[in-house]
Parts: structure tokens; C-alpha cells; sequence
């Protein structure tokens, strides 16, 4: 009796608990990543190569040639304006002038001598005493006497510049790049005797094309990368476009550098990348928001963890951001990670705090 109770009361419990049903399992929701939708800048740009030079290089030659005396400079030397590079032997020249001198102020007493007799024959002329004809030469020889004066007054001049020209200063401030005097050489004006760089301000030229040169203008400011000189961009300024090359079809730009803290040296290379659009205060997301499919651009927001697809049209697109010129609330959240696979009106869960979207702002198409 006692079993059969037993067995009754194990068989109910058995029943009662296969009667409670499991409970059900609610599914996963799919992490996604979000951003904030804001405001920021956007631009796009092309790039060429080419190289730095100094904007005004000088070759320095004497005007009167002669042996050298002496120099001042090694080349790598900065050098000022005005200052002294070198002088050629002026020995003849000092010779020829101190010669003139004796000539001149011999001239003089003899001028001032044919003065006083002109003006007291004048006198006497007047006077009726001799005759016009006779003081007719006396004129003459004044004013030969005086025309003397002035030729030796000229002559000596010239010397005196000629003496002045044998101690050759430098034309600009700059940095010596060549010399080709020794002490004791000869200079000549056909050689040159120093060449100097101006490296204070810079120029890199390039090479455009018909297509970029329409996107551009003097007085643009542009962005120059030369890894040998700074890890950060440089900025410089558009100053000359030339007319098309009839050889090649490019267009010769040239732009200007500040080089005060003189870290730029001639000859380095340089990647120039121009600005061909840009935007301002427009909501910019990172690309990778952006599913093309069938013609069509979206991307998926979320709003109280649905993601709903959202059309969108494009503007200036870059390697990593895409301006949005359709309305896209300010504020509103956008998935940037896990969006390949989300349908529209699912449900989502937030993996991340929500930050403002960011992106690359610029974009370079490089063009050798």
C-alpha cells in the first residue's frame, strides 16, 4: 500500500513538471556601431611633384677684371648685402688716378691763369685798347682751358668707380652655394666669381593640367609636403601660372615659400596639393557610412535602437569622408560599423558612446 502511494505521488510530480512549458528564448540583437551627425569642413584636392628652389639665385662678376686679392666666403656661408666678397688688384688704376690728379690740379692753375688774363683783356677790349679779334682768342683758350677741366674731372671719376668696382660686394642677402676664385687667380667677368641663393622665400614649380589649371588661381594658398624638410604640411602660395608648354601641354605653376627658419634646401622634393573643392559648416560623415547599391547611396540612422535606411545624396567625396548635401539632421546617430548587414526597421543594440562624426577632411589625387 505504502509503495503504490509512493509510486502515485512520483508519477504526479513527473506529469506536473512535463505540463511546464520552457521558457522562450528572445533572439540577439546586432551590435552596431554609431556617430553623431555635426558640422565640418570638407576638401578635395589634386597633387603634383616637383622640387624647391631658391626664389632669386645671382652669379656675382667683377666689372673690372684682375687678379684676386682676396676673398671673404666659403661656400655654405650666409652672406648679407653690401658686405664684401672679395677685390681684384686696383695697383693701375691707383696709379692712373693719382696721374690724373696731378693733371687736374695743374689744369686748374693754368685755367685760373687764363681766367685772369681773359677778364683783364675784356677790359682793355672795351676800352678800345686791342682788338676783337684778339680777344676773340682769348675766349677760345678759356673755355678750351675750362672744357679741359671738366674732361679730367670726368676721367677721374671713372677711375675713381673703377678703383671702387675692385672690391666686389654682394648684390642681396643670401647663402654662397659656389665660388670659383682663389687668392691670386684671375677674375674675369665672364666667369662667375661667387653664385648666391636667396633661400629665404622658396619656389617649387609644377607641371598642370588643362583640367587642374581651371581650378586654381594666383594668390591661392596650397599645401607642400617635403618629407626632407618638416613631418607636417607646409603652406605656400600660388604666385605665377604660365601659359601651356607647346611641347609638353602642362601648365608651369610656380609657388612661394617662407623659408625664414631656413629648413627647406634647394633641390628637395616636393609634393603640391591643390585645393579643387572645398565646404564649410556642412555634415560630413566618415565614407564607410555610405552603401552604394543599384545607383542608390544610404546609409542607416538610429532612433530608439531601429535602424531605418536613409537615401542620402553626395557631394565632395574624399579617400575617407563624403559630404551629405541631403537633409541630415544635426544630432541625429548613423551606424559605422556593422551597417552591410542591418535591413530597415530592425532592431539594434549600441556598442559605443556616441561621438560626432569625423573623417578626412581632404583628399589628394596625385598626378606625376
Amino acid at each position: 500500500m505504502n509503495q503504490k502511494l509512493i509510486l502515485f505521488s512520483l508519477c504526479a510530480v513527473l506529469l506536473t513538471g512535463c505540463a511546464k512549458e520552457a521558457p522562450e528564448e528572445k533572439p540577439a540583437l546586432r551590435s552596431v556601431e554609431v556617430t553623431t551627425v555635426g558640422k565640418d569642413a570638407i576638401s578635395s584636392s589634386f597633387s603634383y611633384s616637383g622640387k624647391a628652389a631658391a626664389s632669386k639665385e645671382i652669379s656675382v662678376v667683377p666689372t673690372i677684371p684682375g687678379k684676386v686679392m682676396g676673398y671673404h666666403f666659403e661656400v655654405g656661408d650666409t652672406v648679407r648685402e653690401n658686405q664684401v666678397l672679395f677685390s681684384v688688384d686696383s695697383a693701375t688704376l691707383n696709379d692712373q688716378l693719382r696721374s690724373a690728379e696731378v693733371n687736374y690740379n695743374a689744369a686748374k692753375l693754368s685755367l685760373a691763369n687764363t681766367e685772369k688774363t681773359y677778364n683783364n683783356n675784356k677790359v682793355l677790349f672795351e676800352q678800345g685798347i686791342i682788338a676783337e679779334a684778339e680777344i676773340d682768342q682769348m675766349k677760345l683758350g678759356y673755355e678750351s682751358a675750362k672744357a679741359n677741366i671738366e674732361a679730367l674731372e670726368v676721367n677721374m671719376d671713372i677711375l675713381k668707380k673703377q678703383i671702387g668696382d675692385c672690391t666686389v660686394t654682394s648684390p642681396m642677402s643670401g647663402v654662397i652655394v659656389s665660388r670659383n676664385i682663389e687668392r691670386g687667380s684671375y677674375a674675369s667677368p665672364s666667369i662667375p666669381a661667387y653664385v648666391i641663393m636667396d633661400l629665404s622665400t622658396i619656389k617649387v614649380e609644377v607641371g598642370v593640367s588643362e583640367q587642374a589649371v581651371n581650378n586654381i588661381k594666383l594668390g591661392d594658398e596650397v599645401q607642400v609636403n617635403m618629407s626632407a624638410a618638416s613631418d607636417t604640411p607646409l603652406i605656400g602660395k600660388i604666385t605665377t601660372i604660365s601659359p601651356a608648354s607647346s611641347q609638353s601641354g602642362t601648365y608651369t605653376v610656380k609657388i612661394e615659400l617662407n623659408n625664414k627658419n631656413g629648413i627647406i634646401k634647394s633641390g628637395m622634393l616636393a609634393d603640391v596639393s591643390f585645393i579643387s573643392k572645398k565646404a564649410v559648416d556642412v555634415v560630413v560623415l566618415p565614407i564607410s557610412t555610405v552603401i552604394t547599391k543599384d545607383d542608390e547611396n544610404y546609409i542607416y540612422t538610429v532612433e530608439n535602437n531601429v535602424a531605418k535606411k536613409t537615401p542620402v545624396t553626395i557631394g565632395i567625396k574624399t579617400g575617407e569622408a563624403v559630404e551629405i548635401t541631403s537633409d541630415l539632421a544635426v544630432g541625429t546617430q548613423v551606424v559605422t560599423r556593422g551597417q552591410t548587414y542591418l535591413s530597415d526597421g530592425e532592431q539594434v543594440e549600441i556598442a559605443n558612446p556616441t561621438t560626432p562624426a569625423k573623417g578626412s577632411k581632404e583628399d589628394t589625387a596625385k598626378e606625376e
